[in-house]
């Protein structure tokens, strides 16, 4: 589901996909933060505001990203574009580059917001679990739900459904299971086209590691870190996490010849904020 969150702009517009449960939170801060330059849209999950009653069919990343591309390609059917995906999202994001590629779009860097230190589908265990059981499908939900409580419960983000309705709330965790269901099947594969990732310290360690999945998934890859672990980055860390995101964005302006330039700011930019932060 596309929030026109900023739809107007200057500058090359940003798609920010949710993350494992199925919502971008932080998008009416994110484009207060942003700029009025800057055209901004969230997406959540399909069928995040819905009338579903049952547990919803399982679907793939990539039938996610498909449909999340259709959705783009109606705001914007021309012209160069971001993409972004927060936390498990980033796999999503991939997979919808991937598609827009394949199409001919002129893309920025793929931004990955502290995603995953090993994505869930490469988790052996993910694989084997039934999600149809009965006791799997109550423990996700209380999951799921659980998480989209919290997340409103921060004054400073917002959800796409009536969180005292308890019929939305039921919706939206199930669109919430459904997407996490997705995420813990995908078997990511290597992606070629330039990302940028914004990391939390406590997952860059892994991250990095050149023995791990992403050293492989992710061949054309920067990275930025912040001193945060993963729920402090998109918390009291989020002022510095969007400081981090408008300079990405500001040095891929030239989507086709990221020059020495900008390899150059990036390192300013970690001295910065290794300087702030002692």
């Amino acid at each position: 589901m596309l929030v026109s969150l900023h739809p107007s702009g200057t500058k090359p517009p940003l798609y920010f996909i949710h993350g494992l449960t199925g919502i971008m939170p932080l998008g009416r801060f994110f484009a207060e933060s942003l700029g009025a330059e800057q055209p901004l849209y969230a997406i959540n999950a399909n069928g995040i505001k819905g009338n579903e009653s049952s547990i919803p069919d399982e679907i793939s990343v990539k039938d996610m990203a498909r449909g999340y591309v259709e959705e783009i390609l109606s705001t914007n059917p021309s012209g160069p574009i971001f993409v972004a995906g927060m936390c498990a999202g980033a796999l999503a994001a991939l997979e919808v580059a991937r598609e827009l590629q394949t199409r001919g779009r002129e893309l920025g860097p793929v931004i990955l917001a502290d995603p995953p230190g090993v994505p869930q589908g490469l988790v052996h265990q993910n694989q084997s679990v039934d999600a149809q059981d009965p006791a799997v499908t109550a423990q996700l939900y209380r999951r799921v739900r659980g998480q989209l409580l919290d997340h409103a419960s921060q004054s400073y983000n917002d959800v796409p459904f009536a969180i005292h309705d308890q019929q939305e709330l039921h919706t939206a965790t199930l669109a919430g299971m459904s997407a996490l269901i997705a995420f813990c099947r995908h078997i990511p594969t290597t992606f070629s086209g330039g990302a940028t990732a914004i990391l939390s310290s406590r997952r860059a360690a892994t991250f990095f590691h050149p023995q791990m999945h992403w050293a492989n998934l992710l061949p054309k890859c920067q990275a930025h870190v912040l001193p945060y672990d993963h729920t402090e980055i998109f918390r009291s860390g989020r002022h510095h996490f969007i400081r981090t995101l408008k300079f990405v964005l500001e040095c891929a302006t030239d989507f086709e010849n990221r020059d020495e330039g900008s390899v150059g700011r990036s390192s300013r930019l970690t001295e910065e904020l290794a300087h702030e932060f002692g």
